[in-house]
């Protein structure tokens, strides 16, 4: 890195527009107003609220969003310029833009930058588009609102590409080379105050974007240009910084990579990666350290599961279940790490699971809190194969902590399962019936039996459970279950006995949500032995913040 002054780049988040446009992906308007403030506080710059008009979510959060505080972030509107032929104070994008212009201040506009899509799917002529671009940047302008553009195919017009990626013969691609810039040349008269290039396709390399880069800020010094890139090629996080480091003064693209094919650039990632080198400033060193923070907040609200493997803010970006690492990372903290987790919010992990050595159980157990020695460490070993070698406690570092006490014998009675059956019943109509039959001991005496009706196995066990101890610990009420995700263990060597591994997370208010895990060869039993851990863990949350004094003993979950 040269010895300059870091520059100071503006993030441009579009989870909520560009980033919804993927199968299976959903956010209500109050946990998209509790990520924008999210947002805000960590030190987002800009954040994209909907297509104007396009559907119900963007008038329902625009509307939401009037007596919500987010500070310094500004708030966008995604638009189209006018139709052909149309009248702009007409247009349905820019009447919706202006309705809300007192609360959301920045009009982002979508220009066609590209000769094929202008003929092709305006119907229209490179003329009457940049009349048409021209016409609705006016109206904004002149109405007080921030516009920023959205040059869409910029780097195909500027690399010579038309459909599937395929090379323009010579004379159209200089055309459409030539068009660009004639665009970007009057956006930036008019004043717009971000020019932004997109990758539309995800099809550029690093070397293109930065050609392109530096020949747009060569030829507009007086621009200010911004990049939306996809991830296609796998290249969006590489053709982002290729960007910032030849001019770009804007990062576009949606905090965790959702999006439509493959994704918008994950931020995360970009502002982890550029950051933590001295190559950008995205936000203040502080607000560095709420990275992970956010991005488990952003996984939350859409509902995800965060990948292992997501660089920067994944579970496994600082980890390492190898046991000859481990043992080389006990000796030598850091050596498997490229930078101080700490600077981004998180931890370094030293995981479990199959390929992993006595080395990775002990320090594990030391980084929680309960400590194993060698002896121990093989004791756990013994009694938790399956648990170790189905990743439960790769999946859940609760159930991991439960078991060390329960090696190290700290933990004192609460409840422990005696034995349990189900008798789950279909007819060819679809009548359903599952009842649980249950024994339980509780406190360091009492043995009691429980029965229960339920949707199913798991909820049937569940309300049995729940029955009895209710009355014991009435604070398991306050408690509730949220996700629950089942995945089954090397089914083609195993067929239909292959282990399964549930991880079920587990929510209450004031408190920050938990996970457990269990894994079997029966699924009924692995959900009993995660929905177990959830209901100890949580009284001895109730227990080490000043409620009842009950002690608890590690679960024992006895086949049926």
């Amino acid at each position: 890195m040269k010895d300059t002054e870091i520059r100071k780049i503006e993030v441009y988040d579009t989870s909520l527009r560009d980033g919804l446009q993927q199968p299976n992906l959903d956010i209500s308007v109050p946990n998209a107003v509790v990520l924008l403030q999210r947002m805000a506080a960590f030190g987002i710059q800009v954040a994209e609220i909907g297509f104007a008009g396009a559907n119900q979510f963007a008038e329902s959060l625009t509307r939401a969003l009037g007596p919500v505080d987010t500070g310094a972030m500004k708030l966008a509107l995604f638009g189209r310029t006018r139709g052909r032929g149309a009248k702009v104070e007409e247009w349905p994008d820019v009447k919706f833009i202006l309705r809300h212009k007192r609360r959301v201040s920045i009009a982002t506009i979508v220009v066609k930058s590209r000769l094929l899509d202008i003929s092709r799917s305006l119907e229209t002529t490179p003329e009457e588009n940049l009349r048409m671009a021209w016409d609705t940047i006016e109206c904004l302008r002149d109405n007080g609102l921030e516009v920023m553009i959205d040059l869409e195919h910029a780097m195909d017009a500027s690399c010579g590409r038309r459909e599937n990626g395929l090379p323009c013969d010579p004379e159209l691609a200089q055309r459409s080379r030539d068009y660009l810039f004639q665009l970007t040349d009057q956006c930036v008269r008019q004043g717009v105050s971000r020019v932004v290039v997109c990758d539309t396709t995800g099809g550029a390399s690093p070397e293109e974007v930065a050609e392109t880069f530096t020949a747009l800020t060569t030829q507009f010094p007086q621009g200010k240009f911004g990049f939306h890139g996809h991830t296609d090629r796998g290249l969006g996080i590489a053709n982002t910084r290729a960007a910032i480091l030849n001019g770009a003064v804007q990062a576009q693209g949606t905090l965790i990579g959702t999006g439509e094919r493959c994704g918008n650039v994950n931020l995360t990632t970009v502002i982890g990666a550029m950051q933590l080198r001295g190559e950008a400033e995205f936000v203040s060193p502080e607000a560095l350290t709420g990275l992970t923070g956010l991005a488990q907040a952003t996984y939350a609200a859409f509902g995800l599961e965060p990948p292992h493997g997501t660089p920067i803010v994944g579970m496994g970006a600082f980890g390492t279940w190898a046991g000859m690492h481990g043992s080389s990372e006990r000796k030598n903290p850091g050596a498997y790490l490229w930078t101080d987790p700490a600077r981004v919010g998180a931890n370094p992990t030293i995981g479990v699971n199959a390929q992993s050595g006595k080395a990775n159980i002990i320090m594990l157990s030391e980084s929680l809190g309960v400590p194993l020695d060698s002896a121990q460490a093989q004791t756990l070993i013994d009694n938790n194969q399956a648990m170790i070698e189905g990743g439960g406690y790769t999946a859940s570092e609760v159930s991991f902590r439960l078991a060390c006490m329960k090696v190290l014998q700290t933990l004192r009675p609460s409840f422990d399962i005696r034995s349990w059956r189900v008798f789950d019943e279909c007819d060819e109509t679809g009548s359903r019936f599952a009842l649980a039959i249950m024994t339980l001991s509780i406190g360091d005496s009492n043995v009691t039996s429980t029965r229960a009706e339920g949707a199913g196995p798991v909820d049937a066990l569940t309300k049995a459970m729940r029955l009895e101890l209710d009355k014991w610990y009435p604070a398991l009420a306050e408690m509730r279950l949220g996700t629950f995700t089942v995945t089954a263990l090397d089914v083609s060597a195993h067929d239909s006995a292959a282990y399964v591994r549930v991880t079920v997370s587990f929510h209450a208010d004031g408190y920050a949500p938990w996970i457990t895990a269990g894994v079997s060869s029966d699924l009924n039993q692995a959900a009993l032995m995660a929905i177990v851990d959830g209901f100890h863990e949580w009284i001895l949350k109730r227990r080490e913040n000043g409620q009842p004094k009950e002690g608890i003993s590690a679960p024992k979950v006895l086949a049926s």
